[in-house]
């Protein structure tokens, strides 16, 4: 891709949700090729094999929206992991750009791109939790986004769209911070309109499935 082109690319549902998994799975570094005298910048994107459907997306919205092509390839180092590594020396301003928590005006303004992009989050570093609590008739549906910070974008890009409040839990002796919110009656039907049908890994939509289903009897009752 031309450097000419690259703050030109069209942020559609797709870009969007590479985006969520650029930010949560993806990776940006450097190297010095001191035989050949250069810097290479490199895209590393790491999963294990039950989010292989989400590296195929990611891969194929590459292909579309970018001209690059990909690889997923077994990991040499690990058992049942997977990798997309792909050189971006021409195109490390705008995957940099996407890797900023400061999101773009057009995924902070459209709730089709944030569903998207929250999609993205999900499928890479999120936790869906279906609770069947005693005290409650109703069971509750709580994701939890793990991040090595507070993702205080999307906490408040969580309350302009899905009326959504969050929270944030640090776990003891670990730098990680998950982002937790509930799926509720304020949210559901934008919840499962907007951002459920981009979710690619299939224990997740299962367990989202699941509790549409146990929402939905207990609404007949």
């Amino acid at each position: 891709m031309k450097a000419s082109h690259i703050n030109n690319v069209k942020i559609d549902e797709d870009i969007a949700y590479l985006i969520g998994v650029l930010q949560s799975d993806g990776c940006i570094y450097e190297f010095y090729d001191k035989k050949r005298n250069r810097l290479h910048i490199r895209l590393n994107l790491g999963v294990g094999k039950n989010s292989l459907p989400m590296s195929e997306k990611f891969k194929q919205t590459l292909k579309k929206s970018l001209n690059i092509t990909v690889n997923i390839r077994k990991a040499p180092s690990a058992k049942n992991a997977y990798v997309i590594q792909t050189s971006i020396n021409r195109t490390a301003e705008i995957f940099r750009e996407w890797k900023k928590e400061e999101l773009n005006n057009e995924i902070s303004q459209n709730i089709k791109l944030f569903g998207a992009y929250l999609a993205g989050l999900i499928d890479g570093d999120g936790h869906i939790k279906v609770k069947h609590n005693n005290d409650r008739k109703i069971p509750q549906c709580i994701i939890k986004i793990a991040e090595d910070r507070p993702m205080k974008t999307l906490q408040q890009l969580l309350y302009k769209f899905f009326n959504c409040k969050s929270y944030f839990e640090k776990h003891n002796n670990s730098k990680c911070v998950e982002t937790c919110f509930y799926i509720s009656k304020k949210n559901i039907d934008t919840f499962y309109k907007y951002v459920y049908p981009h979710v690619t890994i299939k224990h997740k939509v299962e367990r989202l499935d699941c509790f549409l289903k146990l929402k939905s009897e207990h609404c007949r009752i």
